[in-house]
């Protein structure tokens, strides 16, 4: 696997808190791209942000507060909703020592939209090599890593065609906690862990007599829900969230003229979520994923106070049960509290499920 030019100066880390910041302009400057996945704490922002804003954002910004991000360059925010937007301005505010960038992201994946975003790349480049002296993110650099992430994409391919596979034995839980290992990891370490995972997948043989489960979500960060489901007698065949397939779908062009641009296209028309334009190609794709993975039923799990995906779960149950696929919606508050009344309802769905089949 190729590495970035600049993999051997010190490492510093960058954290993101959105899949559409391109991991590959960071890993161009010689930086390491870190997730940010807090630690539940979203009351803890109440005295800065109001009460009922988006949990993981409220526990991003109590996470800052209590200096967890620290040891962090720079974060990276992006304009994925209006609470991430207001999020950008508290931490400027409040959180010291730890500087925020913003990076702007069209709603649309037209060709107008793609030269705006690979002009404000190319701005969020300069601002990045603001803040870390001796950083230069060049073409060359780029094309390095983009080759770099494309590989990790390719990979991480594989494993969900083995978790849709009942023979692996790769379940829900196994790939979740691949996708939360990511977040922490260099690309290039992170690919020869995912090259490992599959070889030591590839040689189990198991049967598989649960119900087959697409799980779609926003933020899934603790093995939780999967967990309930696995009990209950499901199994996860396909993790279409921000941290799963949403972020590992679509390579970016390598060895473009002007790769600002094909980083552009790629974040734009990649798996899309309810912050993007395109409710009903969203709806066709989560149809066809169920498809694809013989999947008997959807539960849609998403943070309480996400208004984006709040607004299309009414629309997206009802096309997916005239399509075949019951639905199960499941609203969270970062930290799980509901756990034994969504036990119940997991098991009930399971069971109904299984008098439909």
């Amino acid at each position: 696997m190729p590495q970035t030019r600049k993999q051997g100066m010190a490492e510093q880390s960058v954290s993101y808190a959105c899949s559409y910041v391109p991991e590959e302009i960071i890993l161009a400057a010689g930086l390491k791209p870190e997730r940010m996945i807090p630690e539940p704490r979203p009351s803890e922002a109440d005295a800065y942000m109001h009460p009922n804003t988006c949990y993981y954002v409220k526990s991003l910004l109590a996470s800052g507060l209590a200096g967890a991000e620290a040891g962090a360059g720079a974060v990276v925010f992006a304009n994925s909703c209006d609470g991430m937007r207001r999020l950008h301005d508290v931490w400027k505010e409040y959180v010291e020592g730890v500087p925020a960038l913003f990076v702007d992201i069209p709603k649309k994946k037209d060709p107008a939209s793609v030269e705006y975003f690979a002009a404000e790349l190319s701005r969020f480049a300069r601002r990045l090599e603001e803040a870390f002296p001796g950083a230069e993110i060049t073409d060359e650099g780029l094309e390095e890593a983009i080759e770099t992430c494309n590989e990790v994409r390719l990979l991480m391919d594989e494993v969900f065609a083995l978790q849709r596979d009942a023979a692996s034995g790769v379940s829900g839980r196994a790939v979740l906690e691949l996708c939360l290992e990511e977040s922490r990891s260099h690309p290039v370490d992170f690919a020869r862990k995912v090259r490992k995972f599959i070889s030591e997948a590839k040689d189990v043989g198991a049967t598989d007599s649960s119900r087959r489960i697409v799980l779609t979500a926003n933020v899934i960060h603790r093995p939780d829900l999967i967990e309930l489901i696995e009990q209950a007698g499901g199994r996860v065949v396909a993790l279409d969230a921000c941290m799963g397939i949403r972020h590992y779908d679509t390579p970016v062009k390598s060895h473009t003229p002007d790769p600002m641009t094909a980083l552009a296209a790629r974040y734009l028309e990649k798996a899309s979520c309810p912050r993007m334009e395109g409710i009903e190609e969203r709806f066709q794709r989560l149809k066809g994923l169920a498809k694809e993975s013989g999947a008997e039923g959807i539960i849609y799990s998403t943070v309480k106070f996400c208004d984006l995906h709040l607004y299309e779960a009414p629309l997206m149950r009802v096309t997916s049960e005239d399509a075949g696929f019951p639905v199960l919606f499941l609203e969270n508050d970062y930290e799980w509290t509901g756990l034994e009344q969504m036990k119940t309802r997991v098991e009930a769905f399971l069971g109904m499920i299984g008098e439909r089949g």
